[in-house]
């Protein structure tokens, strides 16, 4: 997990173009606002050093795809090898491991509560409501961070009906998650706060969760000689 420095990203963004493929850039050059592409470039930087890391393929080799759900995947597939990545606000997280992963961080801001009706199962909604209002917004992402980190794991969007799955969150902070039908894997979930404003989760079907490592702008930029480097097999 990075936080962006928006000055030093606009820096370090020419750098990071040289690691990606052609299409890459070309659909970073498209993003409206620069810290938009900022965030999507680093999230791939992050996957890209996990990846090649992993599997010791040079990185002008390894190719991102995306599914028929729109998750990004690595082609060929490697069965030991599952990412995810997201970003909001200043933050850009990357999840890695040898099982589907999922991950999300959101920034809280003001919202319409009532929409939680649409997006969350009936008792996760009835979890939200029971609280005091000034309790409300953040328990609401504190929800939508858990569930879209369910449904990127799973990697098939939002054609998972929203009612399927539900978590339930104690006064102790434990995360618990209910899924209904059969032969469904078993779910390990995470929660935790980049910082007072950005909850995140990760999910994944492996109960060796991610270690979270936070590193700074000059970290990431100190990282990049690996992207060029030829890495021996153990």
């Amino acid at each position: 997990m990075l936080q962006l420095d928006e000055r030093k990203a606009a820096a370090l963004y020419p750098v990071l173009l040289n690691y990606v493929s052609a299409e890459r850039r070309e659909a970073a050059g498209r993003y409206r606002k620069p810290i938009d592409a900022y965030r999507s470039l680093t999230g791939e930087i992050l996957a890209r050093l996990a990846v090649r890391q992993q599997l010791r393929i040079p990185n002008d080799e390894l190719v991102f795809v995306k599914n028929a759900y729109g998750k990004p995947m690595l082609s060929p597939p490697a069965a030991d090898c599952h990412f995810n990545v997201s970003h909001a606000g200043s933050w850009v997280v990357c999840a890695f491991g040898d099982s589907p992963v999922g991950v999300d961080v959101e920034r809280i801001k003001p919202i319409d509560i009532s929409i939680a009706e649409r997006f969350f199962a009936p008792e996760e909604y009835a979890a939200l409501t029971s609280l005091p209002e000034q309790e409300q917004l953040r328990f609401f992402y504190q929800l939508w961070t858990l569930k879209e980190s369910y449904i990127k794991a799973v990697g098939k969007g939002l054609s998972i009906p929203l009612d399927s799955f539900s978590f339930t969150i104690a006064a102790d902070g434990k995360v618990s998650v209910d899924v209904k039908g059969a032969d469904v894997p078993e779910v390990y979930v995470q929660q935790l706060f980049a910082d007072d404003f950005h909850p995140m989760a990760v999910c994944a079907f492996n109960e060796t969760m991610p270690v979270f490592r936070e590193l700074s702008m000059e970290e990431l930029e100190g990282m990049l000689p690996l992207l060029d480097q030829v890495l021996l097999l153990p």
